[in-house]
């Protein structure tokens, strides 16, 4: 729109022949009318595309990796997040377009009883995708299933230790009572890597082993098929909240990039994931196709297994700490994401707001360094093997690689190994480490405090002590100086090392409004999702 403010300029838009005659005064009612027109013009246009939210028949998703379970408290990860969060909900929703603030999803509000003790109201005439009503009996249910040490549950049991029991009020009241005070337990609660509320009376009836076959949840999309190729999703059109615009949903697996791309240039499917940076030119320049991109609440790292064992050559401090510094992260970065993985300043993520530390240092590589510590720890050429599952994490394979040469560069023998599944005891792998919540309680400390003496069997007690203050202290500068106390423990003792952030690009089909999330949770809920 164009705004007229003097004479001189009306003069100047006379004297260039678009409005030749008009006297001043025309010109002036000429422009008011015009600017009204543009106004209205402009609010139609807005109603216009508030109206042109459409539905979809099918919405296809090619993506590289499947959840190996639908029971989304088993084995959690980033393949699992992106379909069970269309299935399934928490009691509290974390807003992620909003600094993650707290919002009503099962529970339409929380009130703290005391330190211990939250009580929550329910919303009444919720239904599972059988039919059955959502009660309270369904929350106690759940987070007692987390106490059982079903295999595969233990982060998701992690995420929810500090919950003592759950009292049942009457059908639509509850209060979770923790076993220690729990500044965190709103935040924890509305997680998407544990906090599920699951339908105790189906899983009573099918068992632990169907229900990760055939799940049900609360949310706007149930289950029809589950394979390790396909899973098929449908609308829940007894879904409590706004129903979600596509009618079925498709995920496909195309563990190969190649075969993702090309799977979306012939419009097999209309969405997938993991777009590396140098094909996203290639999917720009396609008619009909756009990208979407996002830094995501994810650090792909190095892990050590660190069993005590003296054959194995990662038990020795030293050694790890010069196989870090060997590591020039910035390197990767521009070699790989075009400079756009950034280096994190320690294990922790902005989002973390106040508790994050912007002064801290990022992570260091220095080559003489490393040589003189690698002389120091004895090392002696033995072979250090790191294995990964070829393609799970994007440039996984690539930057595999460019470490194992950067290490050579030291002198170190080292040789990357793809295997079809991890072993737990392997010496040297590839991980990725997301934030479960945004608190430091939901980074270094949940994802390696709990490891102990299964990958990390000489961690130091004040590793464990820095924890117990961080997750049970109301006293927020206490919890900062534990934080930092993790990070400080956590960059000398090695138990891995830290590489970037990843970014991560989806190749989208036009006509498709959708907002990818730092999460990494493919969000198909009628707020985020919709046909143009």
């Amino acid at each position: 729109m164009i705004y007229l403010k003097t004479d001189e300029e009306i003069e100047l838009l006379r004297e260039s022949n678009l409005l030749v005659g008009m006297t001043l005064g025309e010109l002036a009612k000429w422009i008011a009318l015009l600017m009204t027109v543009c106004v209205l013009l402009s609010c139609t246009a807005a109603l216009a595309e508030e109206g042109e939210k459409k539905e979809i028949d099918t919405l296809r998703i090619g993506v590289a990796a499947m959840p190996p379970t639908m029971d989304p408290t088993l084995n959690v990860g980033n393949a699992t997040i992106r379909v069970h969060y269309n299935m399934f909900e928490t009691l509290i929703q974390a807003d992620e377009n909003n600094n993650y603030a707290h919002k009503p999803m099962l529970a339409t509000e929380w009130n703290r009883i005391d330190d211990y003790t939250i009580e929550f109201k329910l919303r009444e005439g919720v239904k599972w995708h059988n039919g059955a009503e959502m009660t309270a009996e369904d929350v106690k249910y759940s987070f007692d299933r987390l106490k059982k040490g079903i295999t595969g549950s233990e982060l998701a049991a992690s995420l929810m230790n500090t919950i003592d029991h759950v009292d049942v009020i009457d059908p639509y009241t509850c209060r979770i009572v923790t076993n220690t005070v729990d500044p965190l337990l709103e935040t924890r609660l509305a997680s998407s890597w544990g906090a599920w509320i699951l339908p105790a009376g189906y899983i009573e009836e099918v068992g632990d082993d169907q229900f990760a076959l055939q799940s049900i949840g609360t949310g706007p999309y149930k289950l029809v098929s589950f394979s390790p190729e396909k899973i098929v999703l449908e609308r829940f059109e007894d879904y409590w909240g706004e129903k979600p615009f596509a009618k079925k949903v498709e995920y496909i697996l195309y563990s190969e990039t190649s075969t993702r791309m090309t799977a979306l240039m012939t419009g097999e499917v209309d969405i997938i994931t993991q777009l590396p940076m140098e094909q996203i030119s290639s999917v720009e320049a396609a008619p009909g196709l756009t990208v979407a991109s996002t830094p995501i609440t994810n650090m792909h790292l190095v892990q050590f297994y660190i069993d005590g064992d003296e054959s194995n050559p990662v038990n020795n401090k030293k050694l790890r700490q010069a196989l870090s510094l060997a590591v020039d992260r910035h390197l990767l970065s521009d070699a790989f994401w075009g400079g756009k993985a950034e280096v994190p300043h320690g294990h922790q993520y902005p989002e973390f707001g106040d508790m994050y530390f912007s002064d801290y240092p990022e992570e260091e590589y220095n080559v003489e360094k490393a040589k003189q510590l690698l002389e120091e720890s004895g090392y002696n050429g033995e072979l250090i093997t790191y294995e990964l599952k070829s393609g799970y994490y994007t440039y996984s394979n690539e930057v595999a690689e460019a470490i194992v040469d950067m290490w050579s560069e030291i002198g170190v023998n080292a040789q990357v190994i793809f295997k079809d599944k991890e072993d737990d005891d392997t010496v040297v792998r590839n991980w990725s480490n997301s934030m479960r919540f945004p608190d430091p309680a939901g980074g270094l400390w949940l994802l390696w405090g709990n490891i102990g003496d299964k990958k990390w069997n000489d961690m130091p007690q004040e590793f464990k002590d820095a924890g117990s203050v961080l997750t049970g202290s109301l006293d927020t500068e206490a919890r900062k100086e534990a934080a930092r106390k993790l990070m400080d423990i956590f960059r000398e003792e090695v138990p891995g090392f830290l590489l970037y952030y990843p970014v991560e690009n989806w190749g989208v089909r036009e006509g498709i409004h959708w907002t990818p999330y730092a999460s990494q949770t493919i969000n198909l809920r009628a707020d985020n999702f919709w046909g143009l």
